[in-house]
């Protein structure tokens, strides 16, 4: 009797291991939970990103601290496209080193992150966006600014592909 109250004991714990694993087998399949919407396409689902995404645009961001521009172009796609805050239009990983030269020397950026999060279209083209705000304090004509800016940043297979930067000026200090 003792062996067979034993034996039914380890059936049910043994059993209900391999439910578990079946059921996570079957939620590893299952089509990712979406939020979001994209304007004009609703074909388009949002689902959550990769953190190796975001780990691509922290390098770029740190690599502008540092001023390592070829780094920088380690990261970026031929055909990179770039929108920034005040109209620029960078088009190619040639004209971004252009614009790189000279702007980092001449506004010594320096980037503080503050968040970042990634989301991608899981019947996209595998495409990863990551949203980064941060803090940027820059000279300009001058003068020592501080930006708080919002980043839309595409990333795909690690490389940065496009993104778009805006920003909102911060009241000069007393």
């Amino acid at each position: 009797m003792k062996n067979l109250i034993l034996l039914l004991l380890s059936a049910i714990i043994f059993g209900c291991g391999e439910q578990d694993k079946k059921i996570e087998t079957i939620q590893a399949f299952e089509a990712p939970k979406t939020v979001g919407f994209m304007a004009g396409n609703e074909s388009v689902k949002w689902a959550l990103g990769s953190d190796e995404a975001i780990d691509v645009w922290a390098k770029w961001v740190e690599y502008h601290n540092t001023k390592e521009i070829n780094k920088i172009m380690s990261l970026a796609a031929d055909n990179i496209e770039i929108n920034g805050p005040e109209g620029e239009y960078i088009k190619g990983k040639e004209a971004l080193k252009g614009f790189l030269e000279g702007w980092l020397t001449a506004a010594n950026p320096k980037f503080r992150q503050q968040w970042a999060t990634a989301v991608t279209d899981p019947n996209g083209n595998g495409m990863q966006w990551i949203h980064n705000a941060y803090m940027v304090d820059m000279t300009i004509e001058g003068q020592q600014v501080s930006e708080r800016h919002f980043a839309a940043v595409g990333v795909k297979d690690n490389l940065i592909q496009k993104f778009w930067i805006y920003s909102g000026k911060l009241p000069a200090s007393e």
